[in-house]
């Protein structure tokens, strides 16, 4: 059996960091330069004043443009809980090493 007294003084096990993907901030940018490009070429798409082959280029433009806007809205929500998730493992980690009338409390049941 095991004294409980040396297993008392180990110390708290250390989580690996674990990668969290990208940023808020770069997933915001590349869904805010992304849809500004859908906009503008839309706009200069509809409104038909260029050559036929600058209007399929910008509806090209137009059509990646969308796709990198939503693929930056995934990121940006895989961001948000990214960053949730990691404040909460902080949190945890803080009210762990506490100790005496500050440690958490068990939760009855």
């Amino acid at each position: 059996m095991t004294d409980p007294a040396t297993s008392a003084q180990q110390p708290p096990e250390v989580l690996p960091r674990v990668d969290l993907g990208m940023s808020i901030t770069i997933a915001t940018t590349i869904t805010l330069v992304s849809a500004i490009l859908v906009a503008g070429a839309t706009y200069e798409v509809v409104r038909g004043t260029l050559s036929s082959g600058m209007t399929r280029l910008l509806a090209v433009v137009s059509l990646l443009s969308l796709v990198g806007m939503f693929y930056g809205l995934i990121e940006l929500a895989l961001a948000v809980i990214a960053t949730t998730a990691e404040r909460r493992r902080q949190a945890r980690e803080v009210t762990e090493r506490r100790h005496g009338a500050r440690a958490r409390k068990p939760t009855p049941h």
